[in-house]
């Protein structure tokens, strides 16, 4: 029986540039942003062609509403698509007989986890691009600037076998999911990042970075491809974090001051910037191409009766000149790091109960969470704050996550 006509996201599954520009036209996409179905359409189907009733882009198209609708497992999926109605399983291209949950597990399982996170990369990267910015802000201030970090699944531990752990790239402003990579362990961050950064452009970008990732290799490699750093140096790298402690902080005094209030306690941010080109360190590198220093000092105390104050001292180092970046902006940048840990991990675990899932054969882990990447960063585009209050949202109608993915 063939497909009902008016379905355009399934006459692109035969693939030809004109019906996929047709399809872009029909669904009012703009041709200046790369579509999810165009994105989509780039990952290759690892199953022979004999007997497949249900092509990748369906699956995935279908698997993404799901998990924009607050799907958590293989089965949540599978029960989304046999509820949602045929109107909406034609427009996402699903044939007429809805895939069966033991499709979709096989199919996401089996699909190439770097071609899937390639493809939403690029679908991540042209929205970016697309969005207008602010004439009104300096230029030093539309840098990009990525957080990199990593989380484990701890769910897709069992037996001997140990959790998946994913490095991701966000970037800070829009919390935008750029890109993630799998590895073997947390140790196996630090050998992770060339691999992770090598399809990103990293020209006048600014990586930030936990001290885990405080090493001269990664600020070497960020020079090469004309990006920047801004590090944070802790107990892992003695020899370095001394001579940041000895250099003359109180001769130059505080550069600037924040105070806020909120979540239940009062904190002042003292920030320290100290140019390290002519450093009195005994004519040594400090670090590879490294132009500041930066002492920061977070007292923070809680909003009850009797609360002492408690007082932290980072220290940071970044590759960026007093001209290319001020003390404000260098704490905004800095605190601003933990947006990957706030805006990303968090909401994976709690929203989308990230850490129970079971989910943990072959590729599944990896696609699954590159889908929960896929939903925050189509909900952060368009400006959401509480993901899991627009997760009940889209549950509620079935075609909310069509229009928020543009697929109608």
């Amino acid at each position: 029986m063939p497909a009902v006509s008016s379905s355009p996201i399934l006459a692109a599954l035969t693939a030809s540039d004109t019906v996929i520009d047709q399809v872009r036209a029909d669904t009012g996409v703009e041709s200046t942003a790369l579509s999810l179905l165009d994105a989509l359409a780039q990952i290759p189907d690892p199953r022979a062609a004999r007997g497949v009733r249900h092509g990748v882009i369906a699956v995935l198209l279908v698997s993404a509403c799901a998990v924009l609708a607050g799907a958590r497992s293989f089965v949540a999926i599978a029960e989304y698509v046999h509820d949602t109605g045929r109107t909406v399983l034609d427009l996402l291209g699903a044939g007429p007989v809805a895939p069966h949950e033991s499709t979709i597990r096989r199919l996401l399982q089996q699909l190439d986890p770097t071609a899937v996170e390639d493809a939403l990369h690029r679908w991540a990267t042209t929205q970016l691009a697309t969005r207008p910015t602010d004439p009104g802000i300096p230029a030093r201030e539309r840098r990009p600037v990525w957080a990199l970090d990593g989380k484990s699944l701890r769910g897709a531990r069992h037996g001997e076998q140990r959790s998946t752990h994913l490095v991701s790239v966000i970037d800070q402003t829009s919390g935008v999911v750029l890109t993630q990579v799998a590895v073997d362990s947390k140790s196996g961050e630090l050998a992770a990042v060339p691999e992770l950064l090598a399809g990103l452009d990293l020209r006048g970008v600014l990586v930030t970075a936990d001290a885990l990732h405080t090493q001269r290799s990664h600020a070497r490699y960020l020079h090469e491809r004309g990006g920047h750093y801004l590090m944070t140096v802790k107990a892992n790298q003695p020899t370095l974090l001394a001579r940041l402690r000895a250099l003359p902080w109180k001769m130059i005094g505080p550069a600037a001051r924040q105070r806020a209030r909120g979540h239940g306690r009062v904190e002042t941010r003292t920030i320290s910037v100290l140019s390290l080109q002519r450093c009195p360190d005994r004519g040594g590198e400090f670090f590879p191409h490294a132009a500041q220093a930066i002492r920061l000092i977070r007292r923070r105390r809680p909003l009850r009766p009797g609360a002492r104050w408690k007082t932290v001292t980072v220290y940071a180092i970044t590759s960026l000149t007093a001209f290319q970046a001020d003390p404000i902006l260098l704490a905004r940048w800095i605190r601003g790091h933990w947006n990957i840990e706030n805006r990303l991990h968090w909401v994976r675990d709690v929203s989308f109960d990230e850490d129970r899932s079971q989910t943990r054969t072959a590729a599944g882990p990896q696609v699954m969470a590159a889908l929960r990447n896929l939903a925050i960063t189509a909900l952060r585009l368009t400006g959401t704050t509480n993901i899991a209050a627009v997760l009940r949202h889209h549950a509620r109608d079935a075609h909310r996550p069509l229009t928020t993915y543009k697929i109608i």
